[in-house]
């Protein structure tokens, strides 16, 4: 079975070593597993990752320098060594059996010469309870007050066979072969809302095709109010916010562009605008068809 490099941003987040845990104690080859971590903590505090595990890669960083999940995850992309597949998760999650090897079947199964699979896994409350739930597209709800596209959960895929071509991306989950870091390194300058559509774009533009799995992999953790966060310890975070907006909204053709994004920037495989017809979503006019809103295009890829 091939290597996988598991890649987690964390902020002072009191699951991270058990979801590490439980994702070498499921995993079918957990020899084949590499993870690397970018702790965001308080020392005394927040509890340090296991160092002791040696398919660890660990960047320690005082909470206090941190500058967003954005930023921490463009970090963890610096900690891969060369692994053939790669895994992004967040640091709250939970595992089925054998899911490495479930990722890489499914992954075989779509029909595409540059395949991720990304999706809203099903809720868990720590420390193991596992929510009821299906395997769903992720779709189009609405655009916030910021013009910025808000996705949920879509159509379900517990009756499919494979896994099934979808339209966007979640960054708390998705799995790819490793090309795609060196294609899609990760915008630092991007804080928190808007990451998943930054994502979407940029591997879609760069000719990625997005599948959602047909069963579940994993579960996350979605609600701990006593939780903290990168904006309940930082007052200047609406500052990042605010840069991190206009930056997607330029990228995306909403605001003259102005900035120059280099390796941040869309692809040249297919355009925007073809991802815009494929999606059915006009970001310029704030506009969502029938299908961006179930998750389900009604047209084949172009160029």
């Amino acid at each position: 079975m091939s290597q996988i490099f598991v890649q987690i941003a964390s902020y002072r987040d009191p699951e991270l070593v058990a979801t590490v845990q439980d994702a070498i104690q499921k995993a079918a080859a957990p020899q084949n597993l590499s993870f690397g971590i970018v702790w965001q903590g308080k020392a005394g505090s927040d509890p340090l990752p296991i160092e002791s595990l040696h398919c660890c890669r660990l960047l320690l960083i005082d909470a206090d320098r941190s500058r967003g999940v954005c930023w921490a995850r463009s970090k963890t992309q610096l900690l891969w060594e060369g692994e053939p597949y790669t895994l992004q998760i967040d640091s709250h999650m939970r595992f089925v059996p054998g899911w490495d090897e479930l990722l890489l079947r499914m992954l075989a199964n779509c029909p595409s010469p540059k395949p991720l699979l990304t999706a809203y896994p099903p809720a868990y409350t720590p420390p193991d309870i596992l929510h009821p739930g299906a395997p769903t597209t992720l779709a189009a709800s609405h655009f916030t007050e910021q013009r910025l596209l808000s996705l949920v959960s879509g159509t379900s895929l517990e009756y499919f066979t494979t896994p099934q071509l979808g339209l966007f991306m979640a960054a708390g989950f998705w799995f790819a072969p490793s090309q795609l870091l060196w294609e899609l390194p990760y915008d630092p300058l991007l804080y928190f809302q808007g990451e998943e559509t930054n994502l979407t774009v940029r591997a879609w533009t760069h000719g990625w095709d997005i599948y959602h799995p047909n069963q579940i992999v994993c579960y996350h953790e979605y609600i701990r109010p006593d939780k903290p966060r990168h904006w309940d310890d930082h007052q200047h975070w609406w500052q990042q916010d605010q840069l991190a907006h206009q930056r997607l909204r330029q990228l995306l053709g909403m605001e003259t562009n102005t900035l120059d994004f280099g390796r941040y920037g869309l692809g040249t495989h297919r355009s925007l605008s073809a991802y815009e017809q494929f999606s059915g979503v006009d970001f310029k006019h704030q506009r969502l068809t029938e299908a961006a809103r179930s998750g389900v295009s009604t047209k084949l890829p172009t160029a």
